[in-house]
């Protein structure tokens, strides 16, 4: 099993301090302080042999969340400045997208750095900058009178990306998009016969009307494609049905179905795969001397955000039980009673490194016996103070040492 940390770029600061120097995502001492952060964190997971690093695509968050609009471009700075480790956008999101551009600048990356890039890919739910970047009020999921277009999109587009790295050239026709546009073709083409000797077969016919493009560069190695899910199962059956590598935040009791019905899907579709190929699973993992120190910290970091930011979203529903009230979206009222039940459900990894390395065992057998990917999502580079490096780098250093090798 493989281990990718994902990192969320917040602007690191106090309520307090985020409320003087508010918008404080724009201010531009405090972003650097973010970029600087998030290079070290790379550096470390470079040195102590972690797998991948990645972290959200998100826009327009000046209260200071997540605040890397632009994964790709940063991560070329940081390749640059490391070994080996892999950089994983999670996750580019396509409805927000034109689909050519992304296959173009992955492929690009995977030229520029050979072997070190992946990609998750995401539908999008927050409709401030989604509807902003795609001109569009009917593009977001999580939303009851778009979540179906938004899932259609987001189909179409991932499908263009594909052909566009397998294909030397193609057409296509669909609802949200087309590849030449018009579909029909591009009359009058002024290198025609230009492209009709050296261009792809079908480029172009006898009368000089384009009808294929053909997108460069090809990518030296395909990336792999990550999907991150929460809890639609049509995106985890899509996933095994495509290929793609499904990212879980199900709990344990849930792993086991899920990894069960992506090898049959997957046989369904000519891959007969061991159980647990082709799934990875997303967990906090707070680690400290003893289980209370690691979960005041995961209540100031991971618990804060959830409670604070992601509440208001709906993403904790995923931490949802059978006894909390069917009709009202949970809310358990404070950020500790929210870590406690994180860490019920499985969510949260928290303790010492023999009671993370326990749990993590637990899960894995839980899903078969086998994962393919662990997501470690990486809070503690969210504290802020004089000693949040040497947190954030022990963290980091503890799961290398005392965890990662019995999972290698």
């Amino acid at each position: 099993m493989k281990t990718l940390i994902m990192c969320a770029t917040n602007v690191a600061a106090s309520p307090e301090e985020r409320r003087a120097r508010r918008p404080i995502a724009r201010d531009t001492d405090a972003y650097q302080g973010m970029l600087r952060s998030y290079g070290d964190i790379a550096g470390w997971a470079d040195e102590l042999g972690f797998d991948g690093l990645g972290s959200t695509e998100h826009h327009f968050q000046t209260e200071g969340g997540e605040t890397i609009p632009n994964a790709l471009l940063f991560y070329a700075k940081l390749a640059a400045q490391t070994e080996r480790i892999m950089f994983v956008p999670l996750s580019i999101i396509l409805p927000a997208q034109n689909p050519i551009r992304v296959a173009e600048d992955l492929a690009l990356f995977s030229h520029m750095y050979p072997g070190r890039i992946g990609v998750g890919f995401a539908r999008g739910y927050q409709t401030r900058w989604m509807q902003t970047l795609a001109q569009d009020d009917a593009v977001t999921s999580m939303q009851p009178d778009s979540d179906a277009r938004n899932r259609e999109i987001f189909d179409e587009y991932l499908s263009i990306v594909e052909r566009a790295w397998d294909e030397d050239s193609f057409q296509h026709n669909g609802k949200h998009f087309q590849i030449p546009y018009p579909a029909e073709g591009i009359r009058n083409w002024a290198l025609a016969d230009w492209t009709r000797a050296y261009g792809s077969p079908d480029e172009v016919d006898a009368e000089g009307t384009v009808h294929k493009i053909g997108v460069l560069p090809k990518p030296l190695h395909r990336p792999t494609i990550f999907i991150p899910n929460t809890y639609s199962r049509q995106t985890a059956i899509d996933a095994a049905r495509h290929g793609r590598t499904l990212l879980s935040l199900a709990g344990v009791e849930h792993l086991g179905p899920l990894t069960e019905q992506y090898q049959d899907i997957a046989r369904e579709n000519g891959r007969d795969l061991p159980r647990g190929e082709g799934v990875g699973i997303v967990r906090k993992i707070v680690l400290g001397d003893t289980f209370d120190e690691a979960f005041d910290l995961a209540v100031r970091t991971a618990g804060y955000w959830y409670q604070n930011f992601f509440q208001a979203f709906g993403i904790n529903e995923a931490f949802r039980i059978p006894s909390d009230a069917p009709d009202r979206r949970l809310n358990l009222g404070d950020a500790r009673a929210l870590t406690r039940r994180m860490h019920e459900t499985g969510a949260l990894l928290c303790g010492t490194p023999d009671q993370v390395r326990d749990d993590l065992e637990k899960t894995v057998q839980a899903g078969g016996g086998r994962l393919d990917w662990l997501v470690w999502e990486f809070w503690a580079q969210a504290l802020y103070g004089d000693d949040a490096p040497e947190i954030q780098r022990g963290q980091l250093k503890a799961y290398a040492e005392q965890i990662m090798p019995a999972f290698r």
